[in-house]
């Protein structure tokens, strides 16, 4: 993919933002909605009888619930309430992770048993889905999520959840399709580790050959023959998966220190080379990394 094509609204016929990348769901200007009383069980019926839509009269059961809007759309739905009072998401849906590729460990929360970092990991999955959900800057199409940076540059990927990465823009489609069909030919494992070429790569619209931002100091105008592609890997921060997806996403929202960091690893690239070719002029051995 050569460059970013930015993403409008899935749903031509609601407005842009927060709401229609999840479904449409928009609960912020619904003030009748009674509070929750203290250790009050929130299930399907208690949705109905204070105001709001049954969570799974929002889900598309029928559609594929890998998918970033989808998936996210089922934090949404269970969250109607803490969208509407403008809280933080804090209810777990009750067993629709079961038709996606979440680790399973994660599907039902049992309190009283689960391990502190399942607990932390669903967390960081409630706290990833409402900045989703919230932010206008970030739009979705099938499983790709844009991303507009506050300087005017834009970023993507596309959500991989069932191998927990993200990656380059509009490639994870074929690659879910090649994994399917590859099911029951070769060793599992194998095929997890056979690697998602475009795993953690997230794509720029600067395009090829990218010259630096003007604004970036140290950097900016700059340009070398180290950034042939248009995207760069990104990793994270983060212990789980939706930390730091979380974190990518901020980086990318920022649209500075993410120039500064693809930068510097371009020159440290072209200093290495440098020095292999002083090291080495007539070509490196093969044993290099063993002297």
């Amino acid at each position: 993919m050569d460059s970013i094509v930015e993403c409008g609204s899935t749903d031509p016929g609601s407005t842009p933002g927060a709401p229609s990348k999840l479904g449409g769901i928009n609960m912020k200007n619904k003030n009748n909605n009674k509070k929750i009383e203290n250790n009050e069980e929130i299930n399907s019926e208690w949705f109905e009888n204070n105001g709001y839509k049954k969570p799974e009269d929002l889900i598309d059961y029928d559609a594929d619930l890998d998918k970033p809007k989808n998936f996210f759309g089922i934090f949404a739905a269970y969250n109607q309430h803490n969208i509407a009072e403008n809280k933080a998401w804090d209810k777990w849906p009750e067993w629709e992770f079961c038709l996606t590729s979440m680790n399973d460990t994660l599907h039902f929360e049992d309190l009283e048993n689960d391990k502190p970092q399942v607990i932390a990991e669903r967390e960081h999955w409630l706290a990833l889905a409402q900045f989703i959900y919230e932010n206008d800057e970030i739009s979705i199409d099938d499983y790709t999520i844009s991303i507009n940076g506050r300087n005017g540059n834009k970023f993507a990927f596309d959500f991989c959840l069932e191998i927990n990465c993200w990656g380059t823009p509009g490639t994870f489609a074929e690659h879910k399709s090649w994994m399917e069909s590859s099911k029951g030919k070769i060793n599992p494992n194998v095929r997890r580790r056979n690697l998602y070429a475009f795993e953690h790569q997230i794509g720029h619209s600067l395009g090829p050959w990218w010259t630096c931002p003007e604004y970036i100091p140290s950097y900016g105008g700059k340009s070398t023959i180290h950034t042939p592609d248009s995207s760069f890997c990104v990793t994270g921060v983060g212990e789980t998966f939706p930390l730091c997806m979380l974190s990518a996403i901020n980086l990318c929202i920022d649209d500075f220190q993410i120039w500064i960091i693809q930068y510097k690893e371009a020159e440290s690239t072209a200093e290495y080379i440098q020095r292999i070719e002083r090291e080495y002029p007539s070509g490196r051995p093969e044993d290099y990394y063993y002297l």
